[in-house]
C-alpha cells in the first residue's frame, strides 16, 4: 500500500525536511513517529526539500508499507504522535505509480514581509523589513520572473548537477494586506534557494540596492558570482503542491 500525506509545519526548531547528519530534520520526526505506527522502518519520500528555518502549509510525502490502515485512523494516530509544531492534513491511500517528487506539476510558495513595525507575533513567521519599500517597483520587478528563462543568477544549485537551470514561472504576484506584503510565485519547478533569491532580489530593488536594469543583466548574463541577496528563510512557505 502507498500513501500520500500532506502535512504542515513550523520550521524554526529543524536543520530542513530532508535528514541530516548530526541534525534533526523534520523527515527524521516524522519516520521516527511511522516506525512508532507501523512497527517497522519506513522511509518516506518528499515533494520538496524545503531549507532549515523554511515552513509549509502543504508539503506532500508518500511513503510503502504491506499494512493496511485506514486514513482517518492513520491521520489521528499521527497527529497524536507528531510534536505540535506539525500537523498531518491528509492521508491518502493512492497508486504505486504516484510519486511525491516526481508526479509534481508545479508548486507554490508564499513569502511574507512585514513593512510595518516590528511584530513580536510574527517573529519567525515573516521577514520583519526595517526599510521602506517601493512596493510599485517591486511589481514590475515579479513581471520580469514570469515565464521561461535560466535561472542560473538566481539559484545556489551547482551548474555540475544541474546543467540546465532554465525554469518556468506561471504567477509571480504581490498581494498587499495592511503592512504585510505576501509574495505567491508558482513554478513547474524550482532550484536550490530560488525563491528566497528571487525574493531577495526584490527587496534589493525596493530598497533602491538594485534596478529593473540589474535583474535583465542577471537574466541576460547568467553567472553564479553575480551579487546576491537570499531572503531570510522564516518568512518563506511551502503552500501547495499540484499533481
Amino acid at each position: 500500500m502507498r500513501y500520500k500525506v500532506t502535512i504542515a509545519y513550523d520550521g524554526r526548531n529543524y536543520a530542513g525536511f530532508q535528514s541530516q547528519i548530526n541534525a534533526l530534520a523534520i523527515q527524521d520526526v516524522i519516520e521516527g513517529v511511522l516506525q512508532k505506527i507501523f512497527s517497522e522502518k519506513i522511509r518516506i519520500v518528499m515533494s520538496s526539500r524545503t531549507d532549515a528555518g523554511v515552513h509549509a502549509y502543504g508539503q506532500v510525502f508518500h511513503f510503502d508499507s504491506d499494512q493496511i490502515k485506514e486514513e482517518g485512523k492513520l491521520k489521528f494516530s499521527l497527529n497524536s504522535l507528531l510534536p505540535k509544531d506539525m500537523h498531518v492534513r491528509e492521508v491518502k491511500h493512492v497508486s504505486d505509480r504516484f510519486h511525491a517528487r516526481y508526479s509534481v506539476k508545479k508548486k507554490t510558495y508564499e513569502y511574507v514581509i512585514n513593512t510595518g513595525e516590528y511584530d513580536v507575533f510574527l517573529n519567525g513567521f515573516a521577514y520583519q523589513c526595517f526599510y521602506k519599500l517601493d512596493v510599485e517597483l517591486m511589481k514590475k520587478g515579479a513581471e520580469k520572473f514570469l515565464g521561461i528563462h535560466d535561472f542560473t543568477s538566481f539559484n545556489t544549485s551547482s551548474l555540475k548537477e544541474y546543467p540546465d537551470q532554465i525554469r518556468t514561472i506561471t504567477e509571480f504576484r504581490i498581494i498587499e494586506r495592511k503592512d504585510l506584503l505576501i509574495i505567491r510565485v508558482t513554478s513547474t519547478g524550482f532550484l536550490r534557494n530560488m525563491v528566497r533569491i528571487m525574493i531577495g532580489t526584490l527587496i534589493d530593488l525596493g530598497r533602491g540596492l538594485k534596478t529593473l536594469e540589474d535583474i535583465d543583466e542577471m537574466f541576460e548574463h547568467p553567472s553564479k558570482t553575480t551579487r546576491r541577496y537570499n531572503a531570510d528563510p522564516n518568512g518563506l512557505y511551502l503552500k501547495k503542491i499540484f499533481y
